[in-house]
């Protein structure tokens, strides 16, 4: 019975461990992608600013650019 309780805080530091790197990795991938995505994204309005915005393209605009904000946001730490 001793020998389960003296592992189990073991375990659970091996199990907090696992999940901080998991943790990190997947806020550095999404880091990444979001600097990326604010990069390349405004290569998008172009189509959209040399055509004119009329009515049925103001919806697309404002979601490129909320989408922009978004990842301009979550990326901005990249390379830090």
């Amino acid at each position: 019975m001793s020998g389960a309780h003296s592992q189990s805080p073991r375990l659970r530091r091996v199990g907090t461990t696992a999940l901080e790197t998991l943790s990190t990795l997947a806020t550095a991938t999404v880091r990444t992608l979001a600097f990326w995505l604010a990069v390349v994204l405004p290569l998008a309005y172009l189509p959209l600013l040399a055509g004119g915005i009329t009515g049925g393209e103001l919806v697309p605009f404002v979601a490129l650019l909320a989408a922009n904000v978004v990842a301009l946001l979550l990326g901005h730490d990249y390379a830090r």
